[in-house]
């Protein structure tokens, strides 16, 4: 589910680098209009990659079907923790808040694809798995986005009484 097909140069180009949004002029351009460049996203002031749009609701599936998937393993990736990685160390939200802000907007903003299905589709086949955010891509905003603000949880009152209890 996360191994792409990607051309050698840009690849090379990406790094190791978070996939994010840069601001204007970025450092580098490729021909197909991926960027390398410094962070504009909220929460994130680093060096960045930036797919076409194209590409982002792909990857942020991907990711965010990664950090589920491997939830029990999070622990063991400690070593490849730094300010650059996404990662944040914990094994119940996985990555940082800024990364799974950024991964929440490109999934919305990029739609499941044809192609997506296919692919989604070809894995199963061959992998007897499936990317659960390709097949319902509401799950997306059910798992990783909270119904409560913290001014939410404030307006309560200290004592709830549920009735009928059943």
């Amino acid at each position: 589910h996360f191994v792409i097909p990607t051309e050698y140069y840009v690849n090379n180009q990406r790094s190791n680098y978070p996939y994010g949004e840069t601001a204007t002029p970025p450092i580098w351009t490729s021909t197909n209009g991926s960027k390398l460049g410094s962070s504009s996203f909220p929460g994130y002031a680093g060096t960045i990659f930036e797919p076409i749009d194209e590409f982002k609701g792909d990857l942020a599936r991907m990711s965010l079907f990664f950090i589920t998937r491997y939830e029990d393993k999070l622990a063991s990736f400690a070593p490849f923790q730094s300010d650059s990685n996404p990662l944040d160390g914990t094994v119940d939200r996985g990555y940082k808040q800024w990364y799974i802000n950024l991964l929440l907007k490109w999934a919305a903003q990029d739609p499941v694809s044809q192609k997506e299905i296919d692919r989604n589709n070809a894995v199963f086949a061959r992998q007897k798995n499936r990317n659960p955010f390709i097949d319902h891509p509401e799950w997306v905003n059910m798992i990783w986005t909270s119904t409560l603000s913290t001014s939410d949880v404030a307006s309560f009152e200290k004592k709830i009484s549920v009735y009928p209890n059943p």
